[in-house]
């Protein structure tokens, strides 16, 4: 008999729907394009009227929307950010290469991929448009129904599918429920650009200002700067000194913000991708093992390979444990490392507009204009790719280092060779503790025999100038025979640990 989830398996992996999510986007490019097109006649219209076109060459065209400023947006930042995190299912696709409309030949998968890209950017990029518009009533009725196709389309999806082969049960709707998630803030959010610009244009509400020249926060860090420090800073608490400490002052842009939503649902796909992977490979070792036991039941446990296969198949079952355990510090870690990314970044752009460049390399005091220019279109999916990358590689790390304690401290006791353990663990401890007391010692040997006094009592330390050169010369050559049993200390420590 089956049980559920493998029937569940079975039955999703022949299941489907009546929508093509990768059909859908080729398709929703039309949409897009003619969203772009409308907004960018508006905003023709509107710049034209504000200002004088002295463009020649731009007379009879209208002006493409800008849909985000990557280099310093602060209005609207967590709904930008948001609907960046709405395009992380289509990105992690493209991570994982599969994205192949065509058969072509390996060498230009690289293009196939660029192509990959432009295409999910043209299909997302209404949801920029739309938010940073000028024109909130037109803006806000075509964001909310293109926000509202995909929110159904995407439910539709899921309904029609929720089951899949690797994960069992409702896989689908773990792989897209943070879309599922912004798509429905972004409706929300246009929602509410409708219901404040219907009220402007009944006059209901006055327009708000356009955006002024020096944000808020900026104008408050310069008077803090310009401010006389007191000479007795304020008392912080724990939580301010060790985790976080907010400022009045700063804000992070929008590009941050959207880089670190991004990447906290990227990092989320990709492990449960990652642990989708590893169910299809510890299915695979399972079905080794069967054949394992097969031959060792086979051979009644006397086979002159009995001993080895049960070493075997304990390996693979404390390799598959310790990587599941592992995921939740791998992406704690991970987690910790974007939030310190936030700190540092603060930190950097604080210094950085007080004029201070110490802290950056040499050649990063000048940089070119378009080395500039390149690194802010760089940033974002570089910061997201290392993340990922950091955190498989911190995973098989963690991973080794948890087989490593298995074998050295939990199977001996599992296999009542707890004392055998503890003898090799205290003859361990016994030889760094006399190795580091040699080091100790060799330090204040070298300060009461081997250096001149101090020339002041108000010195911390002695002069660095000898004293008995010819006893620190005899002294010095001795430490070769002792740099050889430090060597062989270490190296029998270890085998006493593994032992």
């Amino acid at each position: 008999m089956l049980s559920t989830d493998e029937r569940t398996r079975q039955l999703n992996g022949t299941c489907v729907g009546s929508v093509d999510m990768e059909l859908f986007l080729h398709y929703s490019l039309i949409p897009s394009l003619f969203i772009i097109l409308v907004l960018s006649f508006l905003q023709r219209r509107e710049h034209r009227r504000q200002r004088d076109d002295t463009s020649y060459l731009l007379t009879n065209h209208f002006e493409i929307i800008i849909p985000l400023d990557f280099l310093g947006t602060f209005s609207n930042r967590w709904s930008y950010g948001i609907a960046f995190g709405a395009t992380a299912n289509k990105i992690m696709f493209l991570f994982s290469e599969g994205y192949q409309p065509l058969q072509i030949p390996q060498w230009a998968q690289a293009f196939v991929l660029l192509i990959g890209g432009i295409e999910v950017g043209l299909s997302h990029l209404p949801f920029f448009a739309c938010l940073s518009s000028e024109f909130r009533l037109v803006s806000s009725i075509l964001g909310f129904s293109y926000s509202l196709t995909w929110f159904a389309v995407t439910i539709l999806h899921i309904t029609q599918c929720p089951h899949g082969q690797f994960l069992g049960r409702y896989e689908t709707l773990v792989f897209y429920w943070p879309t599922l998630l912004c798509l429905f803030f972004l409706l929300g959010c246009f929602l509410h650009m409708f219901v404040k610009s219907l009220r402007v244009h009944l006059g209901w509400e006055l327009q708000t200002e356009e955006k002024p020249f020096l944000e808020l926060h900026q104008a408050e860090h310069v008077k803090q700067l310009l401010k006389r420090r007191p000479l007795q800073e304020e008392q912080k608490s724990w939580f301010q000194t060790r985790i976080y400490e907010w400022d009045p002052c700063f804000q992070f842009p929008s590009r941050m913000i959207g880089t670190t939503v991004l990447a906290f649902i990227c990092l989320y796909l990709f492990i449960v991708i990652e642990f989708c992977m590893f169910l299809y490979v510890r299915n695979e070792l399972d079905v080794f093992e069967g054949k394992l036991e097969s031959y060792v039941a086979s051979m009644n446990q006397t086979g002159a390979l009995t001993p080895v296969i049960l070493q075997v198949q304990e390996l693979m079952n404390v390799t598959k444990g310790v990587w599941v355990v592992t995921i939740l510090p791998a992406s704690l870690t991970c987690v910790t490392y974007l939030f310190h990314i936030l700190a540092c970044y603060r930190k950097h752009m604080k210094r950085l507009w007080a004029g201070n460049k110490h802290f950056l390399p040499l050649k990063f005091h000048n940089p070119s204009s378009s080395e500039s220019v390149v690194a802010i279109a760089r940033y974002s999916g570089w910061q997201i790719a290392y993340v990922l990358w950091g955190y498989l590689i911190i995973h098989v790390v963690q991973s080794l280092g948890g087989v490593m304690f298995m074998y050295g401290l939990v199977l001996p006791i599992t296999h009542n060779r707890g004392l055998e353990m503890l003898q090799g663990l205290g003859i361990g401890i016994l030889t760094i503790s006399i190795v580091l007391g040699l080091m100790i010692l060799q330090v204040w040997i070298a300060t009461s025999f081997f250096l001149q006094p101090k020339m002041d009592t108000a010195d911390k330390q002695k002069p660095l100038a000898l004293n008995n050169r010819q006893q620190e010369t005899t002294w010095a050559s001795g430490h070769l025979g002792n740099f050889i049993w430090t060597t062989w200390s270490r190296s029998s420590r270890g085998r006493s640990l593994f032992q």
